[in-house]
């Protein structure tokens, strides 16, 4: 009893710290830079990451498989065509450079993910809650 507590707690709290952090994030660089691009920049950054885990979950959740390996290659393939398209037009890698277009990319499309997943169990529980 105490361990599914204790996963569903820990669930509910992955699948909120995104935006959490993402707001986090904004108002610390906000006030440690002063400059309103950057801050968006950092946040974005930083946040990504929970953006990744909890669509991983909420997904893990919906279909009932394991999806890490498939993100996981996923990120690494788009990685990938970012180093080579930074190696065609500038004919140096840098891989700083990389990952911050990698997180930037990842942040979009996962967060886009991540807004539809949470309307859908939205839509679900409230389709539960009035059709019983």
């Amino acid at each position: 009893m105490i361990h599914s507590l204790l996963d569903t707690q820990l669930l509910l709290f992955f699948i909120a710290f995104p935006v959490v952090s993402t707001i986090l994030l904004y108002s610390i660089s906000t006030f440690l830079y002063k400059h309103r691009w950057k801050a968006i920049h950092l946040s974005v950054q930083g946040s990504a990451i929970f953006y990744v885990i909890a669509v991983i979950l909420l997904l893990e959740k919906l279909i009932q498989i394991s999806i890490i390996g498939c993100a996981l290659i996923f990120i690494i393939l788009v990685l990938a065509i970012i180093l080579i398209i930074q190696w065609k037009t500038k004919t140096e890698v840098v891989l700083k450079d990389g990952l911050k277009v990698l997180t930037r990319i990842c942040f979009l499309l996962f967060g886009v993910i991540y807004v539809l997943l949470i309307s859908y169990e939205i839509i679900q529980m409230i389709y539960i809650i009035y059709m019983d």
